[in-house]
């Protein structure tokens, strides 16, 4: 790939990604406050000259975003509800919402081993389990996102021994231009929901303090003030699709090209399923632990006729092609 395809890769997964959400929302923003919530300095200006201001703003914004994508999508995940566990009274809250994901789970399990239903829909129950949530139950998350994540994610643990996690990197560096063009568009339309909600939350809150400190409306207005949550659940909700999607194209990635991950690496080819589990078990631990503790069957060798012979001395190339010669 070259740099100028590199580039604009780069630069439609940002633009699209961040700061398209993160510009139409300031413009929400702008619209709805009040004229006491915008500041004085940005009212001084045309309108035409406030939209290019918001425009600067919208890109610090969206690089604050693209900062902080990964622990914003691990709040989308539910991870900060697990840490409630350790607190007594508020531990309730993550197993209730464990407890709706393991509600929906059992629903399509008892779907798809209902054999009186038809097959049609006992296999879309089944698909439906292999990508919104993950194989073991004990592994659920307390968010919808965060199953469907965590469904791809586990993906070649339970099919090929390998952990996702851990290979992901060295998978994605085995990509042609193609799939990760796939990869990235996937990306997009996952962060374009994301961000969407995060600033749609925002706008909520901001809205809400205007409303507190300026009254810009009556009392008869606060229910307006709910817009941009119900707004921020549905944008939330609609980034599960893409999610899938991209778990479709981890998933093909690592399936394709787990062979030639184990080539790259200096492994043998796996001779059975059973034997690339134990090859696949023995890697990610040696990947994990940094551990040289993979036996020596696990190791591609090279034919003896490649091995350099130590005991033999060094000739020159000088001294190889005269001797090519007298053979001749």
């Amino acid at each position: 790939m070259g740099l100028t395809a590199v580039t604009g890769v780069l630069s439609r997964y940002f633009v699209v990604g961040f700061f398209l959400p993160a510009y139409v929302s300031l413009i929400a923003l702008w619209l709805s406050a009040s004229h006491g919530f915008i500041p004085n300095t940005l009212e001084r200006h045309s309108e035409a000259t406030q939209v290019l201001i918001l425009g600067g703003v919208a890109l610090v914004l969206a690089l604050l975003l693209s900062g902080l994508s990964y622990p914003l999508t691990r709040w989308a995940e539910g991870y900060p509800l697990l840490r409630l566990q350790r607190w007594p009274f508020l531990r309730l809250l993550p197993r209730a919402a464990i407890a709706l994901q393991q509600r929906a789970y059992r629903q399509l399990v008892a779907k798809r081993n209902d054999k009186s239903r038809p097959g049609l829909e006992r296999a879309h129950a089944y698909a439906q389990l292999q990508k919104l949530f993950p194989n073991d139950p004990s592994k659920l998350l307390p968010t919808r996102l965060g199953n469907a994540i965590r469904a791809y994610e586990r993906h070649s643990n339970e099919r090929w021994g390998l952990d996702g996690v851990t290979i992901w990197p060295r998978i994605a560096a085995l990509l042609d231009d193609g799939e990760r063009e796939l990869l990235v568009d996937a990306k997009i339309d996952l962060y374009v929901f994301l961000n969407a909600a995060f600033t749609a939350v925002a706008i909520g809150i901001c809205l809400v303090v205007d409303k507190a400190v300026h009254s810009p409306n009556g009392p008869w207005a606060w229910p307006l003030y709910a817009i941009p949550f119900i707004a921020a659940y549905l944008l939330y909700r609609a980034a599960i699709g893409p999610a899938v999607r991209r778990g479709a194209c981890v998933r093909a990635s690592i399936d394709l090209h787990r062979l030639e991950l184990y080539e790259k690496l200096g492994l043998r080819a796996p001779k059975s399923l059973s034997d690339e589990r134990k090859l696949a078990v023995g890697l990610c631990q040696f990947l994990l632990y940094g551990r040289p503790d993979l036996g020596d069957d696990l190791w591609r060798l090279r034919p003896e006729s490649q091995l350099p012979d130590s005991d033999a001395p060094q000739r020159g190339p000088l001294l190889t092609l005269l001797e090519e010669w007298i053979r001749r």
